[in-house]
């Protein structure tokens, strides 16, 4: 016979588990309702894969609410930056700048071809001769990174080892940059080549393993419905669907970024639930950002890297590139 006390407890158990169903089924119905949609804040051309991801990143590391959600722990270490080295590349490497007056640049070659040397001087198109080409050159130094790239010639480069991308830390040439960059791809023009300390990035093989396998970490613009019962659900299901960067929105359709449990790791009771949920977010075509790491390291595999291979230089070269002109110009 059942002791009074253990029945109470049962009861009480019993009576918070419906509770804490209720509250998951409730937001995951709210989320059927009011889907998300794919972010439309921010322009792709002026950011590309990496910053987006090293930006989540940073949301996983700033992440303080309660419950914690293990996807978090996993995103703080899925990033690990190698020591930098100094190589002669390619200029057709280079696939995004960091910063053009104070934007993100993702895709060089979605800038208009044009530049101006000074306002004495109307916007050129090329092809350039041996004197353009060194006023072309000369004014790229005097901006891209200067801290560097005007005294010693010196280019820094993130390499982001898993895709194509390589991004030049720069102040205000993208447009001169880009227009170098295009005409080195002409024919007639000998390979650019640049001095660049290169700072790789990889990925944590086993943390992305881990992530890809259980979660869906997406950018979305969410309805401001989902508040009434997102903290309800994520007190009852601390593994459950999580804004990585949550705030109240003021207005509708708030842009953020969510994690989404894969619908195995859900308990039976919302499994179809998260699968319709998982459908919704593939016919609205939001990013799903461990998907386009994924895409990237394919592109890797069976594409070619931009340009002709890297050349090594010894650890201590800091001085200016020694190159001859003529390697810049066209023949």
């Amino acid at each position: 016979m059942w002791h009074p006390l253990l029945i109470v407890r049962h009861f009480s158990e019993r009576s918070r588990r419906k509770k804490a169903q209720v509250a998951v089924l409730r937001f995951l119905k709210d989320l059927e309702d009011h889907p998300f949609k794919a972010d439309a804040s921010r322009d792709p051309r002026e950011e590309n894969a990496y910053y987006r991801l090293q930006r989540m990143v940073g949301f996983a590391e700033a992440f303080d609410n309660i419950p914690l959600h293990p996807a978090c722990e996993l995103l703080r270490t899925l990033l690990r930056v190698g020591d930098p080295y100094h190589a002669k590349i390619d200029i057709r490497s280079i696939t995004a700048v960091s910063a053009s007056k104070g934007k993100l640049v993702a895709e060089l070659d979605s800038l208009p071809e044009t530049m101006s040397f000074d306002k004495s001087y109307p916007p050129n198109y090329g092809p350039f001769d041996e004197d353009q080409t060194a006023r072309l050159r000369e004014a790229i130094l005097q901006e891209f990174n200067p801290s560097t790239t005007r005294d010693r010639e010196i280019f820094d480069v993130t390499d982001v080892t898993w895709s194509h991308e390589r991004i030049a830390g720069n102040c205000g040439a993208s447009r001169r940059f880009s227009l170098w960059r295009r005409l080195a791809g002409r024919g007639g023009w000998h390979t650019v080549w640049l001095h660049a300390r290169i700072t790789p990035v990889h990925l944590n093989e086993d943390v992305f393993a881990d992530l890809l396998s259980s979660w869906r970490i997406v950018r979305v613009s969410r309805s401001r419905t989902l508040e009434r019962s997102l903290w309800g659900m994520r007190q009852a299901w601390p593994d459950g669907p999580c804004p990585l960067d949550y705030a109240p929105a003021w207005q509708p359709n708030r842009s953020e970024t969510w994690i989404i449990p894969l619908p195995h790791r859900a308990p039976d009771l919302f499994r179809d639930s998260l699968i319709r949920v998982h459908a919704a977010i593939d016919r609205a075509g939001i990013e799903d950002v461990l998907r386009s790491i994924s895409e990237a390291r394919c592109r890797k595999t069976i594409g070619r890297t931009p340009g002709e291979p890297d050349r090594s230089l010894r650890p201590n070269t800091t001085g200016p590139m020694q190159q001859p002109l003529p390697d810049f110009v066209c023949r």
